[in-house]
């Protein structure tokens, strides 16, 4: 598939997810955003000072736009390396994409950019205590690039590409991820700390369904764009 080809497919399929995902947090993930941050802003933070804090948009429909727009921006740069990917290994003759197996691409990537790193690092509602940022930013590269390139080494490669790729897929875990010593949430209301500990537990729920929703879709409009072109090896579209 040429590069044209590429980037508009990556358009049409990021848009799908990206507002599917948004619709998703609308309805069922920002609700319980909202009412974790309630909390955060009767919690005593130890004389910060809120006005320090760097710019972010209004509550309503300003902060949905954003929302709406990072979402569709987001799934636009996933779905470019995804039709990227898929299109090669279609133009070396290692599969034949179809909307169906476009559905399995979908899940590999929900497996290695959510589930993956939130085993170790599960997702956090405003409020909740956590290591480093840096840290965790650095173990949560290291297993979503070692659990997709784990993965497309299990379906395509040799023997000892397989191996290898188990190999990727267990060094984060192996390794660890960075954890937080202590409770998670520090708020001083015990009945805050019941209340924020059901959130989280809701919240880990719905986002797990957001962005189920989100790499199906994704997997389905990409596998359905990829199956419609044939290419050589070099990525040259041949009809």
């Amino acid at each position: 598939m040429v590069f044209r080809q590429i980037i508009y497919n990556a358009l049409l399929a990021g848009f799908i997810a990206g507002l599917l995902l948004s619709v998703a947090q609308v309805l069922i993930i920002d609700p319980i955003i909202f009412a974790a941050e309630s909390y955060e802003v009767e919690h005593d933070h130890g004389g910060h000072d809120h006005a320090s804090e760097t710019w972010a948009p209004q509550d309503g429909g300003e902060r949905t736009a954003f929302t709406v727009i990072a979402n569709i921006s987001a799934g636009i740069g996933f779905a470019a390396v995804l039709i990227a990917v898929m299109s090669q290994l279609q133009a070396m003759g290692l599969t034949t994409l179809s909307v169906a197996k476009g559905i399995l691409w979908g899940l590999g990537g929900y497996a290695a950019m959510y589930v993956a790193p939130s085993i170790g690092l599960p997702p956090e509602i405003p409020g909740s205590e956590a290591a480093a940022l840096e840290s965790r930013q650095l173990w949560w590269v290291m297993a979503v690039v070692g659990v997709g390139a784990g993965l497309l080494a299990l379906v395509f490669g040799s023997i000892k590409i397989k191996i290898a790729g188990v190999v990727a897929i267990a060094l984060p875990y192996i390794i660890g991820a960075p954890k937080h010593v202590g409770a998670l949430f520090s708020h001083p209301a015990p009945d805050a700390v019941i209340a924020l500990t059901a959130l989280h537990e809701r919240f880990l729920i719905v986002t797990g369904v957001g962005n189920l929703i989100f790499w199906i879709a994704l997997g389905l409009v990409s596998g359905w764009a990829v199956s419609r072109f044939k290419v050589d090896s070099a990525g040259d579209q041949l009809e």
